[in-house]
């Protein structure tokens, strides 16, 4: 049980920021009066932090002792995913009140979070020594 707490932990902690930071440089826009940008970073951010929390619920899922299961199960998995992904995609192609860059920057939130994180943790540790 202690492996599915540490999923529930980093899904939140991820979430959470990504879900911040796209907001938060929503808000940005929105104060220099980029609206579109504004949601755009929103929606897709809202959707990133969706698939990474259905990501951790599904691992459990997909492990089975029957690999062709398994496999299955994975495949189903990814393209519920993919299509999750594909609704901010279409709404902004579709709309002109969102802009169709800042959602897929706003998509790719969490992996950015992530990536910030990890980044900035090599770089203070190369500062240090």
């Amino acid at each position: 049980m202690e492996t599915i707490a540490t999923v529930h932990d980093v899904q939140k902690k991820y979430s959470s920021r990504a879900l911040l930071l796209s907001i938060g440089f929503g808000l940005l826009f929105l104060i220099i009066g980029q609206k579109g940008i504004c949601r755009g970073l929103v929606l897709g951010g809202v959707f990133s932090a969706v698939n990474f929390a259905l990501m951790g619920q599904m691992i459990h899922y997909r492990l089975s002792a029957n690999r062709k299961t398994s496999a299955l199960r994975s495949f189903f998995a990814l393209m519920l995913r993919f299509s999750l992904l594909a609704i901010p995609l279409i709404i902004a192609v579709r709309s002109d009140r969102f802009d169709l860059a800042a959602t897929v920057v706003g998509i790719f939130a969490v992996q950015l979070v992530i990536m910030i994180e990890h980044g900035s943790r090599f770089f203070f540790a190369s500062v240090k020594h």
